[in-house]
């Protein structure tokens, strides 16, 4: 193929610019409807098959019309279908909306497509012009901060977690090995999914769930619910000041990328601190890692929501290799997985 040809076969593969820019211009049109259809329970409602909307607005006390529109706007992008005039049904995408099924993102969305999100989203111009945090800019304190303060978007907040969790932690437990590990301390784990996960599939070991005092109750019903009372604890605490010891293996999901290297480095040097001695202990993470170059990534998108509120980052695989080393620790591999996930593993040096 000569070269004009072949540009002219790539300008070819290209949307049109228009709608191209278009569709990302108005792009929370379409997220703000989602995340209404999501806060109503509408695929719920859905799970036996097709209905009309004229039964779906009674049931959620809504607008015939104005749902009719936004169930119609979300099936034109394969989120729910209309199998007849003003009947819906649930397509794959629009079946993870339940709040009854495995893998359900329902959680998820109503946490991304949050009202708030879109007022932190609208100052970005501030953390573009500064590096700082979005919503410190937006509310004058600390993310974690307002969200103690705040019980529905703490609620939202910790009930995404867990969905990401249950997103990681199944693809993880498929190609990493926890056995030879017979103390995990899960550093910042929230309600404990992913370690009651963990020791589940690793009936020896046992574990510490340590997160923040007012975290600790979620943590406990959870450790009961799975009958791990015998072998997992929880505990509370600072991390930046310490981290339990006595573990062979410190785990940490969607912890690091939370903070800047500043305040990334002590977390990961306490962890480092607890294993001084242990010639096979580990830190493992959970993160997504960054690829290099246009690659699509998951990773991309929440490197942005990182500096909407936390004012941390996603990483490549150089820079988690340097933020190791000077938390004196050494990046030993990195482990894809199917999920976006990757399982980043570190020795003390």
């Amino acid at each position: 193929m000569s070269q004009p040809d072949a540009a002219k076969n790539t300008a070819g593969q290209q949307p049109d610019p228009v709608q191209h820019l278009m569709q990302f211009a108005s792009g929370y049109v379409p997220s703000a409807v989602l995340w209404v259809i999501a806060e109503l329970n509408i695929a719920d409602l859905l799970k036996n098959g097709p209905r009309p909307v004229s039964e779906l607005a009674k049931e959620t006390r809504t607008n015939e019309d104005a749902l009719y529109r936004s169930l119609r706007l979300l099936a034109m992008v394969g989120i729910f279908a209309e199998t007849q005039p003003r009947h819906f049904i649930l397509t794959p995408a629009a079946d993870l909306l339940r709040t009854d099924v495995k893998g359900s993102m329902r959680d998820m969305v109503v946490w991304v497509g949050d009202p708030m999100h879109f007022r932190v989203a609208s100052e970005w111009l501030h953390s573009v012009k500064t590096g700082q945090p979005t919503i410190e800019h937006m509310v004058g304190k600390p993310a974690f901060d307002y969200f103690a303060e705040e019980p529905i978007e703490f609620d939202r907040f910790h009930r995404a977690m867990t969905t990401m969790s249950a997103m990681a932690i199944h693809a993880v437990l498929e190609v990493y090995d926890f056995s030879p590990f017979s103390a995990i301390v899960d550093v910042a784990g929230g309600h404990g999914f992913v370690l009651c996960e963990i020791l589940r599939r690793n009936p020896k070991a046992s574990g510490v769930l340590f997160d923040l005092p007012q975290v600790k109750a979620g943590g406990d019903q959870r450790i009961e619910q799975c009958g791990l009372g015998s072998r997992c604890r929880t505990a509370s605490g600072d991390f930046f000041k310490s981290v339990p010891e006595g573990g062979d293996l410190y785990v940490m999901k969607n912890i690091i990328h939370d903070w800047d290297d500043d305040k990334a480095i002590p977390i990961l040097r306490n962890c480092r601190k607890a294993l001084e001695g242990k010639k096979h202990g580990r830190v493992v993470l959970l993160e997504l890692v960054v690829p290099e170059g246009n690659v699509p990534h998951m990773s991309k998108i929440l490197d942005i929501e990182m500096l909407f509120f936390p004012g941390g980052r996603e990483r490549t695989e150089k820079q988690y290799a340097e933020l190791f080393a000077k938390a004196g620790l050494s990046l030993t591999r990195i482990v894809p997985t199917k999920s976006p996930y990757s399982v980043i593993e570190a020795a003390v040096v």
